[in-house]
C-alpha cells in the first residue's frame, strides 16, 4: 500500500487537534483511528464512500464524513470517493441509476433527451402529488441510486479485502523468499 505517499500529504492528528476553528470536531477529527490506514478501515471507507457517491443529495461530503467520524474509518478515502459523483460524472451517473431502477421496478425507461423530466423533479420542491407528472422518473431513479449505492459500495468492500488481502499474502511471500536467501548465503 501507498502508505507513505498518503501519510506525506496528510495533516498529523496532533496538528488538527490544535485547530481551534474546527470547533467540537476537531477532538474526532484528531482521532488517529480516522486517519489510519488498514484492512477494515480501508473496506469500510469503500463501502460509505461509494454509498453516498450515489445518494442524489447535495453535500455529500458532510453525511460522508460524519458516517466516517462515527465509525472510525478512513476519513480520506471516504470524501475522495465520494467524488465519483463529480460535476463531469453526474449526469451519466443519474441515467444508469435511472435505468437501473425503472428496470427493477419494471416501467418504461425513458431515453436520454427525455430526461429533462428526471432533471426538473430533483430540482423541484413540490411533492409528488402535485406534480406527478414532473416526478414519474423519480422514483426509479431513487430507488436506482440505493440499488446502485448499495451495490457499489458492497462491490468496493468486498475487493478492498480481496485486493488486501492478496497485498498482504504477496508481502509475506516477497519476505519469505528473502529469508530464504539469506539462508542459503
Amino acid at each position: 500500500m501507498p502508505k507513505a505517499l498518503i501519510r506525506r500529504y496528510l495533516p498529523s492528528p496532533d496538528k488538527i487537534r490544535a485547530q481551534k476553528s474546527l470547533g467540537f470536531l476537531r477532538h474526532r477529527l484528531g482521532d488517529p483511528s480516522v486517519w489510519h490506514l488498514n484492512r477494515r478501515s480501508a473496506s469500510l471507507a469503500m463501502f460509505w464512500g461509494l454509498f453516498f457517491a450515489f445518494m442524489p443529495m447535495p453535500f455529500q461530503m458532510v453525511p460522508a464524513t460524519l458516517t466516517a467520524l462515527a465509525l472510525r474509518i478512513n476519513l480520506p478515502m471516504v470524501l475522495v470517493l465520494t467524488w465519483l459523483t463529480n460535476p463531469i460524472t453526474i449526469l451519466p451517473c443519474m441515467y444508469v441509476a435511472y435505468a437501473m431502477g425503472s428496470l427493477i421496478l419494471g416501467v418504461p425507461k425513458l431515453s436520454w433527451s427525455d430526461m429533462d423530466g428526471l432533471f426538473s423533479a430533483m430540482m423541484s420542491l413540490e411533492s409528488s402529488s402535485t406534480a406527478s407528472s414532473a416526478n414519474a422518473p423519480l422514483k426509479p431513479f431513487l430507488v436506482g441510486t440505493i440499488v446502485m449505492g448499495v451495490g457499489l459500495g458492497s462491490l468496493g468492500y468486498l475487493g478492498m479485502q480481496v485486493y488486501w488481502r492478496w497485498h498482504v499474502a504477496k508481502q509475506w511471500q516477497a519476505r519469505s523468499a528473502r529469508r530464504a536467501l539469506t539462508q542459503r548465503t
